[in-house]
């Protein structure tokens, strides 16, 4: 069975785009309709502002994913071990990036269980809360998760395919920054509606 190894990054400054990784998915990835929901387990931050964060951008992409698919997505697990997807935490500084997913596919672009997430804890950037920087990653990591690769869209959550925004067009550079400071899971509808109804076609 043919697998092949991913590691997807979020980048969310301007700054750090030179460290996006060279992997990408293809559109084509995805999981079962019988698979979902995804049990979900999250390492706590003990921080109540932050730990909410996380579970907004988790009922969020509920949300969305019921509304175009017909079905929850994610669900808490008990335990770790018990998890098909863990989002696990590093320290500020431990990382250039603000976190990343590592996955595998099978045959037929399923995606091989479990799913590993991590996220740097934030802090605090200019006018973003770190609330609100957590949420921007987790909810995109949540996306590659599920499959869904970085598009060309700045306003989008999947944001970005490397090189696809000019930084040096003020109109582009503010709505990309106008959108990591409001990050919002509903930007990616339609690309999740096109993804999932090709998988599920096949």
């Amino acid at each position: 069975m043919r697998r092949a190894a991913l590691i997807l990054v979020v980048i969310v400054t301007v700054a750090a785009l030179a460290h996006a990784s060279e992997t990408e998915l293809s559109g084509a990835e995805g999981h079962p309709r019988g698979r979902l929901p995804l049990a979900v387990w999250t390492e706590p931050f003990n921080d109540t502002a932050l730990d909410g964060a996380v579970r907004r951008a988790l009922d969020d992409w509920n949300s969305l994913v019921r509304d175009v698919l017909g079905v929850a997505v994610f669900t808490p697990a008990a335990t770790r071990e018990t998890a098909q997807i863990t989002v696990a935490v590093q320290p500020p500084g431990a990382s250039k990036l603000m976190g990343f997913t590592e996955l595998s596919t099978e045959a037929g672009h399923v995606i091989t269980l479990p799913v590993r997430i991590v996220v740097v804890a934030p802090v605090a950037r200019g006018q973003t809360s770190r609330e609100t920087l957590l949420y921007q990653v987790v909810a995109h990591e949540l996306g590659h998760a599920l499959g869904l690769p970085h598009v060309r869209d700045p306003r989008s959550l999947m944001c970005c395919v490397k090189g696809s925004v000019d930084f040096n067009d003020p109109a582009a550079r503010e709505t990309y920054i106008e959108a990591r400071r409001h990050p919002d899971v509903r930007s990616v509808r339609a690309q999740l509606a096109e993804q999932y109804a090709r998988l599920w076609r096949r």
